[in-house]
């Protein structure tokens, strides 16, 4: 256990290092904490951290640098008591305020931001097309044989499929089939469709026919994706604070960026525990992370995990401003997804 003298110092050398990238030093600590002690106390403080495995000491003439475990006291320090930048939640509200963007360039433009606004490798996972329900069917002709299905899901998410006319379907009235596909499968989901034939409402039975060619299509689309989606965005942040023994595991990590399993496992855990996550250094399970920090977050349909808002960054982050604009981006994608189901 620290004391609260210990404490104090040892925030303020995480804070500072953050800040700076400089190992912290006694007398630099001694003018910007106001404990009303020498440099000579707080050094014999400072060993004392070190021996706590808290921080340590690069070379004998250096300041200190925190470890994982530094690193770990600072976060728990800040769970529940950091606040969002009133510019950086309007950056988010406005995001979120347009009420036209399909899921898929919302979630795009929701990465992008929270990497602008953190200086870190942003993923956000999207909601597998399996939790969706259909909202609206659109079956719009094309010129010759060519009909486009679109399906508006309840998450906001739009698939389309090309599907040709048979020549006995060229001349039904594609919006009587339509009519009837939303009314019979509007809240339905991809297992629902399993079952759905259609009933006597439908008397043509080229119109049954082609009824029942759409549900089929429709089920494909909601049953294609084997794995969630994940958008990512400012890869090159991860360049920015290392040496060039840091830029040669970035180069590493990059490439398993590419591997889709390797994204969906790293935020798998955090899907399972359902709340807001920061695994620091050699906490990550993967060797490629132990030079950095993950800080992740599921977001929400009513109890329903959807996917995940997450990012990547240096051990060295500033944990003080990315764990509020991860978790602020979290709530604001859910309460989105809750508006459009409606």
């Amino acid at each position: 256990m620290l004391d609260k003298r210990q404490q104090k110092i040892l925030k303020a050398v995480v804070y500072k290092y953050i800040m700076t990238g400089v190992p912290v030093g006694s007398k630099s600590l001694a003018e910007s904490l106001n404990l009303g002690i020498s440099p000579a106390t707080i050094r014999n403080e400072l060993s004392k951290l070190e021996g706590m495995g808290y921080l340590y000491q690069p070379h004998v003439s250096a300041g200190r640098v925190p470890t994982p475990l530094g690193y770990r006291f600072y976060v728990d320090s800040l769970i529940g008591r950091t606040r969002l930048r009133e510019e950086e939640k309007e950056a988010i509200l406005t995001l979120f305020s347009s009420k036209t963007k399909e899921l898929e360039d919302l979630l795009q433009e929701t990465t992008n931001l929270l990497s602008r606004l953190t200086s870190t490798a942003a993923m956000v996972i999207a909601p597998t097309l399996r939790r969706n329900l259909i909202k609206h069917i659109d079956l719009v002709r094309l010129a010759g044989e060519a009909m486009l299905l679109v399906i508006i899901t309840d998450t906001g998410r739009v698939e389309k499929k090309l599907l040709d006319l048979e020549p006995q379907e060229q001349e039904l009235d594609l919006e009587a089939v339509q009519g009837y596909l939303n009314r019979h499968l509007q809240g339905k989901g991809s297992d629902d469709l399993r079952e759905f034939r259609v009933g006597k409402g439908m008397r043509d039975p080229r119109a049954v026919r082609l009824a029942e060619r759409v549900a089929e299509a429709i089920r494909d689309i909601l049953t294609q994706e084997q794995y969630e989606k994940i958008y990512v965005g400012g890869t090159t942040n991860l360049l920015r604070y290392l040496d060039e023994e840091g830029r040669s595991r970035i180069e590493s990590l990059l490439r398993h960026f590419e591997e889709h399993y390797f994204l969906l496992n790293l935020l798998g855990e955090v899907i399972r525990a359902k709340e807001l996550t920061v695994r620091i250094g050699d906490e990550n399970v993967f060797k490629e992370l132990q030079y950095f920090s993950l800080v992740a977050t599921p977001y929400a349909v009513g109890e329903e995990t959807m996917g995940t808002v997450s990012v990547l960054g240096p051990t060295r982050m500033d944990y003080a401003r990315v764990i509020p604009t991860v978790d602020f981006i979290a709530k604001s994608l859910s309460r989105t997804l809750e508006m459009l189901r409606g």
